[in-house]
């Protein structure tokens, strides 16, 4: 077959790119690029803020289950309030008693929430339902004199802000409502 000088200039001219189409496509990718790296920055954030969103939640729960550890200063009232970072101790030397306890134990969550969380602080507000005699539990409970169950419910309220939202403080509040 013959082939002639204007096939051959003619199929060179068509093989490849041009540097217009090669800059085209880039800009084109870049923009896609740009696309991503906006989405990967929401999606940081917003796995920051479920990341707070647990802590508070786990530092809630934590809380109960110090105020099931100890049901005299829970009848007591001794862990109502807002709790505020404190010098209590509670050691084998010095002992606590339960209300020295409670006061350790929101004194030690106040410090979790303040280091856990940007601008965390917390409160407490349990309210019985039923009248709670402490005389009878003058004496160490035992298995013999154990402490009734709480007959009431308790609010536990963590605060904090998202702190990775520059133009405003976004206040969060995690409501925790329970029977001890």
């Amino acid at each position: 077959m013959k082939t002639s000088v204007n096939q051959i200039l003619s199929r060179n001219l068509q093989e490849g790119f041009t540097l217009i189409e090669v800059l085209v496509a880039v800009l084109v990718f870049s923009f896609g690029l740009l696309g991503i790296a906006g989405m990967m920055t929401i999606s940081v954030r917003n796995n920051h803020n479920g990341y707070l969103r647990s802590q508070a939640n786990f530092l809630a729960e934590n809380m109960l289950d110090r105020m099931r550890a100890n049901p005299v200063a829970l009848w007591n009232g001794g862990y109502n309030g807002t709790a505020a970072i404190g010098t209590a101790e509670c050691t084998l030397g010095a002992p606590c008693n339960y209300a020295a306890l409670a006061v350790y134990d929101v004194q030690q969550w106040a410090q979790s929430l303040n280091s856990s969380l940007p601008g965390g602080t917390g409160t407490i507000n349990c309210v019985t339902n039923g009248a709670f005699n402490p005389t009878v539990f003058a004496n160490a409970p035992s298995i013999w004199t154990p402490v009734s169950v709480y007959d009431g419910i308790c609010t536990v309220t963590v605060n904090w802000n998202e702190s990775n939202r520059p133009e405003e403080t976004n206040a969060q509040t995690l409501t925790l409502v329970a029977q001890p």
